[in-house]
């Protein structure tokens, strides 16, 4: 058993396996969220939660939606797929990425060293948050030197907005927010 136990979100479209996967992760001694097969079923419980396992296939779709949101929101997650992994677009590849069927304990052991290493940085300590952006971007594009551009442009804006009396509570969350923005707008004007 770890340190502090997490309340881990659990996404799984089959039943036996999100069985499995439910009963590993309570033996481990942390608290299971879910198990759900719908994202739209996890979505709602998205604040409760410290860190998720989710498969990549869920009845109403892919997973996608809810791992951008637990990205935005710092939380660590892993990713279970029976698919090749070229199919998982490249934002998510900082995360784990496992191969079904899985057993519970490596996904944990992911889960508990991510959500560790984010409780040692305080998610307001600036560097830590730039970092946690630049790794964002390198996900996002397809080389570090687009990555490291786009982030440019998303401090320059972020500076912008500041001396213009903004002042977001949550640093890291607006940052991230300002990514996705940057990477909408002007993601291909970064790539030269």
């Amino acid at each position: 058993m770890t340190e502090q136990a997490l309340k881990i979100l659990v996404v799984e479209v089959d039943f036996l396996v999100a069985q499995k996967l439910a009963n590993e992760i309570r033996a481990r001694g942390d608290e299971v969220i879910g198990p759900f097969a719908h994202a739209s079923d996890a979505i709602a419980r998205l604040d409760s939660v410290q860190a998720a396992i989710l498969d990549v296939r869920v009845q109403d779709g892919t997973i996608f939606p809810v791992a951008d949101t637990l990205i935005s929101s710092g939380i660590p997650f892993v990713l279970l797929t029976a698919y090749d992994h070229r199919h998982i677009p490249n934002r998510f590849h900082g995360h784990g990425i496992y191969s079904k069927p899985s057993s519970a304990l490596p996904l944990l052991d992911n889960l508990h060293r991510e959500h560790d290493l984010i409780a040692r940085h305080h998610e307001t300590d600036m560097a830590v948050v730039v970092l946690k952006v630049l790794e964002r971007a390198r996900g996002m594009m397809p080389d570090g030197g687009s990555a490291e551009r786009m982030v440019e442009a998303v401090l320059v804006e972020a500076i912008a907005e500041a001396e213009r009396g903004r002042r977001p509570d949550d640093l890291r969350a607006w940052l991230m927010t300002l990514l996705d923005r940057e990477f909408a707008q002007r993601g291909r004007m970064h790539l030269h």
